[in-house]
């Protein structure tokens, strides 16, 4: 995949990976459409790079994700690229005091509806592109959950199996998208400021190696821990876990 040039949709993009991807993207004169929640942040950051624009959107909000689908049709056809990386969790272990009901509503609309629904959208439009993709940042609990992220694992697991399905229903329809899932490891990010670790990768160094991994065309790229979560799966399951809640302390 050449990373020059392109015009990507990037969520997540106020902070963390998403905004590291964006600047990465930016720097190889790529047009750059950021989306994130909080507004202030997102144009700040937005203003620093050249040819970026900002789109304010809670992608837990249906209503909001269909005025970004509306924006990038209206006012961004050309959109080749999709990068989608926004995600919410929340710190808390099952059968306490927490509203785990609650904390996994917000967490499967935002962290898997709105992938849904951001796909659904966007295929037919850059499905008419030159070279077209579609980047989903999944993780490591992918393959086996953090219990002290119950919920989170339980979307990025049903995210992993949505990517497969994508790839294969779009490959057997004949489409020219190349669909790249990225396994990200634990990174030390803002995201992940409540979970004390000392197995986090640097953010520049995980953005690097999806950026390295896109050049590869490397369609599912595992990196770090989550390449040690994979192979201790083929073993075993129960390794798998272990690998994982060995490194969150859960």
């Amino acid at each position: 995949m050449n990373l020059s040039g392109r015009h990507i949709l990037v969520t997540g993009a106020g902070t963390g990976m998403g905004l590291e991807a964006a600047k990465r993207f930016s720097s190889h004169g790529c047009r750059v459409i950021m989306v994130a929640r909080r507004e202030d942040r997102l144009r700040a950051e937005a203003a620093q790079l050249p040819d970026a624009v900002a789109f304010p959107c809670d992608l837990s909000d249906t209503g909001d994700v269909r005025r970004l689908l509306d924006f990038v049709a209206t006012e961004h056809p050309s959109l080749d690229t999709v990068l989608l990386n926004a995600g919410v969790t929340h710190t808390y272990r099952l059968f306490g005091e927490d509203d785990a009901y609650a904390f996994a509503e917000q967490e499967v609309r935002t962290n898997y509806l709105s992938a849904v629904q951001l796909i659904d959208g966007l295929v037919p439009i850059i499905g008419g592109q030159h070279d077209p993709a579609l980047i989903v940042t999944t993780s490591g609990a992918a393959f086996a959950p953090d219990i002290t992220n119950p919920t989170y694992s339980a979307t990025k697991a049903a995210l992993h199996s949505l990517t497969q399905a994508v790839r294969l229903q779009l490959e057997r329809n004949g489409s020219p998208i190349r669909v790249f899932e990225f396994m990200a490891p634990l990174v030390d990010s803002p995201f992940s400021a409540g979970v004390r670790s000392d197995q986090k990768m640097p953010l520049g160094e995980a953005v690097a190696e999806l950026l390295a991994g896109l050049e590869r065309d490397e369609l599912e790229l595992r990196v770090g821990g989550s390449e040690d979560i994979y192979q201790a799966l083929r073993q075993s399951s129960d390794a798998a876990v272990r690998i994982v809640n060995a490194a969150t302390g859960g």
